[in-house]
């Protein structure tokens, strides 16, 4: 077998698992009816890992939509001090977000907090066997992964997680723009493995990959990093966009490639960051809805045309990531389905 071809074929796999969500669209809706019957004081998404980046695009996208309280926070936060999240009366939905329901530091987390009066949780999850730790449960029911790397089930679950924010924030028209989401889904795939090979193919010489994001994006770029770390062995950091100025950049030299996962509310403030950014020599590309119309002092541009908004966009936005970290580890000759270390879910005897 050639090496990753795993992860490679579920990064493919990815527009099914969008399509299969939308199909059980009224089975989601109805437990979220059940959910938020009740009133939440605050939402706490918390995962371990990727899903920790999960966790931190989640809070965003369903705090602009609701206006509820929302944040992400890992799980053995909510462990070791769940007094600072839970308690003293509040009433909280903590959200573990998770691909194995058996990953020993969720179950730790969700066992701590549901002592608390208050607190209810409701798991956003690939693996049915979450109903049995959790009150409430939302199933991305088509993602198969034989790779230790997540690629189909981060996706999944960020997709599930907006259609709960516009659900709950009653923007129910924005989820019916999405009824074509898995063939734009695999569209964008298409290119954005294109563009990865390209760039890979073109500056193999680049040995520190940055990827910066603002809002929903700034999870998802958590992501991007993770995945060039996991699956190519590479040095690799996320950033607030226009954190990067602050001291992060005293790095960037001609072997670095930035990616920004644009967003439509701040092409101007990305922009002359990247143009910087492409004066101290760094290679750039920029993914966005207009991206080479809204960025043209870059070296690669990657559009988004779809008419989605960045909550719309988050779930796939971050394929660029996936691919990117493939590409590098075939360049290395690296097994991208079996990382150094790890394996699907990490369990502390």
């Amino acid at each position: 077998m050639k090496n990753s071809e795993l992860t490679y074929k579920e990064i493919y796999g990815q527009p099914v698992s969008f399509q299969a969500v939308n199909d059980t669209l009224d089975t989601i809706f109805k437990t979220l009816d059940e959910v938020f019957a009740e009133k939440y004081d605050e939402v706490i998404f918390t995962g371990c890992g990727t899903s920790l980046y999960l966790a931190q695009a989640s809070a965003h996208a369903f705090s602009t939509c609701t206006g509820i309280s929302a944040k992400g926070m890992c799980c053995s936060e909510l462990y070791y001090f769940p007094e600072t999240y839970v308690g003293n009366g509040k009433k909280v939905l903590v959200v573990p977000m998770t691909r194995k329901s058996y990953t020993t530091e969720v179950r730790m987390a969700i066992d701590k907090v549901r002592s608390y009066p208050g607190v209810k949780s409701l798991a956003i999850t690939c693996d049915p066997d979450s109903s049995k730790y959790n009150d409430y449960m939302l199933l991305s029911p088509e993602t198969p992964e034989d790779s230790v790397i997540m690629t189909r089930s981060f996706t999944s679950m960020i997709y599930l997680a907006v259609v709960m924010s516009y659900y709950v924030g009653g923007k129910k028209e924005k989820i019916e723009q999405l009824k074509d989401y898995a063939a734009n889904a695999e569209s964008f795939l298409k290119a954005t493995d294109e563009m990865a090979k390209k760039i890979v193919a073109e500056h193999p010489e680049c040995n520190l990959f940055i990827t910066l994001g603002q809002g929903i994006n700034y999870g998802i770029a958590n992501e991007c990093m993770n995945k060039m770390k996991e699956m190519s062995l590479s040095n690799s950091e996320a950033y607030y966009t226009l954190e990067y100025r602050h001291g992060p950049m005293s790095l960037v030299d001609d072997k670095t490639l930035i990616i920004l996962l644009g967003n439509e509310n701040t092409v101007d403030g990305d922009a002359k960051l990247l143009t910087q950014m492409k004066g101290y020599g760094a290679k750039v590309l920029a993914i966005g809805n207009n991206a080479s119309k809204d960025f043209t002092d870059v070296d690669y541009t990657l559009d988004m045309p779809y008419g989605y908004d960045s909550l719309q966009n988050a779930p796939i936005i971050g394929f660029i990531g996936q691919l990117i970290g493939y590409y590098v580890a075939e360049l290395k000759n690296l097994n991208a389905d079996s990382p150094r270390h790890l394996t699907q879910a990490i369990v502390i005897k």
